[in-house]
């Protein structure tokens, strides 16, 4: 049996010389490649990759209002619409629309020549039915005369001084006078014009004493009350701060809203108010020290905590906080951040837990702090 020796494959001298080639050029790669991590490594441990940049504030306390806030409209403490209470023709207009009017001023009058008449009438009655009973008393006294004839006179004089005092109110109804001072608005009369009793004349409003109605939630029923101050402020009158006192508060819940009922009383001390203004009404029902940072200090981790970056040894460090009351552009801290704190407002998307940082403010806790001492929070 014969058997076939396989024979063996030979290279050529230049097929060698670039298998060499390409195994050298494999291990230089190889070297440099790992050369390479190394330093990358040794510069991420030494810090060589560029160290973010963030600015900071110092976290300190401040004294903190809490507030409750409501929505109401200003009305007058009294407002009515004047009327007449009799019949007649208006015979003069007192008063300029719009001005202001003292208790007493009259505001217009009715012809009262009629009611004149009628009093002098009245009063001649009462003189004849005064005499009447006069002498009827001389009579009985005297025997000559009846207690009946008396009684008569007598009732006939009682009922004279009865339409004479109604003829004197009538006549004075007849000058219609302001009841309180005030202001008085657009007159809806002419001179002439025959009005009857309940036509509206023009509106009266005391504008030095306002009052404004508004809503608060039930869970503030302890935390407002009879003396409170509140402060109220105008969309119609901007940059300007009114002050009141709250002056009744309902004893009933409202079972639909859930809510209570509250009045206050402001002084109109430079006459700008009017009856009508929607207001914004804050009451304090609470002063407390907190630490208060500015709402870009806050971040929410990937677990939906809220949390800060502070600045400890040159390193950011992550620290969950309990947030309180807020307002606009600052927040209030209730645990997470202790007094004295560097806290990062500013560059904490570049950052990672415990990364070193740079402090581009050095420190300057002013550059993102409250620019007042007192800081005001709404409930």
């Amino acid at each position: 049996m014969k058997f076939d020796t396989p024979s063996l494959k030979t290279f050529s001298p230049r097929t060698a010389l670039i298998g060499l080639g390409a195994l050298l050029l494999a291990i230089i790669v190889a070297v440099f490649i790992y050369r390479l991590y190394g330093t990358i490594m040794g510069q991420g441990e030494q810090g060589g990759f560029p160290i973010p940049v963030v600015e900071v504030v110092e976290a300190s306390k401040e004294e903190v209002d809490l507030k409750v806030s409501a929505l109401g409209t200003l009305q007058a403490d009294q407002a009515i619409t004047v009327k007449p209470e009799i019949t007649g023709i208006v015979t003069s207009i007192d008063f300029t629309d719009g001005s202001r009017i003292e208790e007493g001023d009259t505001i217009i009058t009715l012809d009262d020549r009629d009611l004149k008449a009628r009093l002098m009438q009245s009063e001649a009655r009462l003189t004849l039915t005064r005499a009447n009973y006069q002498r009827a008393e001389r009579l009985l006294k005297r025997g000559s005369g009846t207690a009946r004839a008396r009684d008569e006179a007598l009732n006939d004089f009682k009922s004279a001084e009865a339409e004479v005092a109604a003829t004197k109110a009538a006549l004075d109804k007849a000058t219609i006078k302001a009841p309180f001072s005030g202001i008085i608005g657009l007159r809806q009369v002419s001179l002439g014009q025959y009005l009857t009793a309940g036509d509206p004349i023009a509106t009266l409003a005391d504008v030095d004493n306002l009052r404004i109605d508004f809503q608060v939630s039930e869970v503030f029923l302890t935390e407002v009350g009879e003396g409170q101050e509140v402060n109220v402020t105008f969309d119609a009158l901007p940059g300007q701060i009114y002050k009141g006192v709250v002056s009744a508060v309902d004893p009933v819940v409202s079972v639909d809203g859930r809510s209570i009922s509250v009045r206050a009383i402001i002084q109109n001390v430079d006459g700008k108010l009017r009856p009508g203004l929607f207001g914004r009404v804050e009451i304090v029902t609470d002063t407390r020290r907190s630490i208060m940072l500015p709402e870009a200090a806050i971040v929410t981790t990937p677990t939906g905590e809220r949390a800060v970056f502070k600045v400890v040894d040159g390193h950011a460090q992550m620290s969950p906080v309990t947030i309180g009351t807020r307002i606009p552009g600052e927040v209030e801290i209730l645990s997470g951040v202790e007094d004295g704190e560097t806290v990062i407002v500013s560059g904490q998307l570049k950052v990672q837990n415990g990364a070193p940082v740079e402090i581009a403010n050095g420190g300057d806790t002013d550059a993102a702090a409250p620019q007042s001492g007192t800081a005001t929070a709404t409930e």
